[in-house]
């Protein structure tokens, strides 16, 4: 009797074996795009061109709750970008801060794809391109929301690619990133941000400060505010140069044409540093009207607070509003010629409608700072030296599960592969160290 149940039970299990391995061979004959159709709330899978590194690469609309706490809202469609390696290797997983189209490009490659042999799934940010509800309301556009986006994409995702996991985005993307990695701090094994800001204020006094006094060299930020005094000399003679560019290209602001002109030149040192200018390019202080006007607006342009070219960003400035933070303007050294006196408010004043403006709450970055200093872990964070981003950067203190490296002479373009040889290195092994 015992050698008949013996031998049924075996019967059993080699039938089951065969069941299981059967099973397991159609697991793995099914295409990717078999796989992504199979997944929860896919909306629409489409194949595209993909860059020569992968094999295959689709857009994908995933179906995201407009409010996750309360789906009864309803729903829109999130703009996910999948490029497939293969399944034995780990996914790089980009937050955008802003829109995404251009990862559609085939020439998009993420940077530490090809350093960690990894897929590539890159999720757009709600509110953004193509990722927006029919209807916006505003209130619904909060970190807590995004990230809870972030998470539930990546867990579709993880029933495909089952090795470790790396969150990084750059600017804005790397500041999602962050608060992604604080809010659900399991879902990857490795963050590794570029140039992300942690703000704590709307209109943080850290960014003018280091401006004024920090960047660069002595002489350099003399020589870049000697250019913004000269223009400011010079208003009433530019001004026909500036109202005729405005026209051209029929620009629109919420706030008078002199008052714009004086924003943008104190826009004009913050971008100057952001994006790596050289003080070798500086005209002359006798340069002609045309020259420096030129010049001013070739680093500074007043498209920036265009009512027109700011659509596609307006949303950014919304959540720096209520949660994420800005950089504050200083336009007291100018005092003697500058127009505009005071400055404070200019977000709800240039890029805000009555219905875009909440209560500000530092809290998200707060946590994201207590968590780096505290629990945080396999956290790489890339600044650029000069970029005045860098004056909020965030920091893991003392905490040795956080790495920050700070590209000397650096903009806001500082990524690993235009480090310095020895950073780039340590960098790199950094990165080996954690996803072994």
């Amino acid at each position: 009797m015992f050698q008949s149940k013996l031998a049924n039970n075996l019967r059993r299990l080699a039938l089951l074996s065969v069941f299981l391995f059967l099973a397991l061979q159609s697991v793995i004959a099914q295409s990717l795009l078999e796989r992504i159709k199979a997944l929860p709330d896919i909306i629409s899978v489409e194949k595209m061109e993909q860059n020569p590194f992968f094999s295959e690469a689709f857009v994908v609309n995933v179906r995201q709750p407009i409010d996750h706490l309360n789906p009864s809202k309803g729903s829109f469609p999130q703009r996910v970008f999948v490029s497939h390696l293969s399944y034995d290797n780990p996914v790089v997983f980009i937050t955008e801060g802003y829109g995404g189209g251009y990862a559609a490009g085939k020439r998009y490659l993420d940077e530490l794809c090809p350093l960690l042999k990894a897929n590539q799934i890159f999720v757009e940010h709600r509110f953004f391109g193509k990722s927006v509800p029919d209807s916006m309301n505003w209130k619904d556009l909060t970190v807590e929301n995004a990230a809870a986006d972030q998470h539930y994409v990546l867990e579709l995702f993880k029933k495909i690619y089952v090795h470790k996991w790396v969150n990084t985005g750059i600017s804005k993307g790397g500041e999602t990133a962050l608060y992604h990695r604080m809010l659900y701090p399991n879902d990857v094994e490795v963050s590794v941000p570029f140039v992300a800001p942690l703000n704590f204020s709307v209109e943080e006094q850290r960014h003018p400060h280091f401006i004024d006094k920090e960047v660069g060299t002595k002489q350099e930020r003399k020589l870049v505010k000697a250019f913004q005094m000269e223009v400011l000399k010079r208003k009433d003679r530019l001004m026909p140069l500036f109202e005729q560019l405005c026209k051209e290209k029929n620009f629109h602001f919420k706030a008078p044409e002199r008052e714009i002109f004086d924003y943008s030149l104190m826009e004009f040192s913050f971008s100057f540093w952001q994006w790596g200018h050289s003080v070798k390019e500086i005209p002359a202080k006798s340069a002609s009207d045309k020259v420096l006007f030129d010049y001013f607006q070739k680093v500074s342009s007043c498209s920036y607070f265009d009512i027109e070219s700011g659509k596609a960003t307006a949303p950014f400035f919304v959540q720096a509003r209520r949660q994420l933070g800005y950089y504050a303007y200083n336009p007291r050294p100018f005092k003697k010629y500058i127009e505009t006196k005071n400055m404070d408010g200019y977000i709800d004043k240039l890029f805000l409608n009555k219905d875009q403006i909440f209560p500000y709450d530092p809290a998200m970055s707060l946590a994201t700072e207590k968590y780096l200093k505290t629990s945080a872990a396999k956290v790489l964070l890339i600044y650029g030296g000069i970029d005045p981003w860098s004056a909020s950067a965030a920091t893991g203190d003392k905490n040795p599960g956080v790495v920050v490296i700070f590209q000397p002479g650096g903009s806001h373009r500082s990524r690993i592969s235009n480090m310095p040889e020895p950073l780039k290195q340590k960098a790199i092994d950094t990165l080996n160290e954690w996803m072994k």
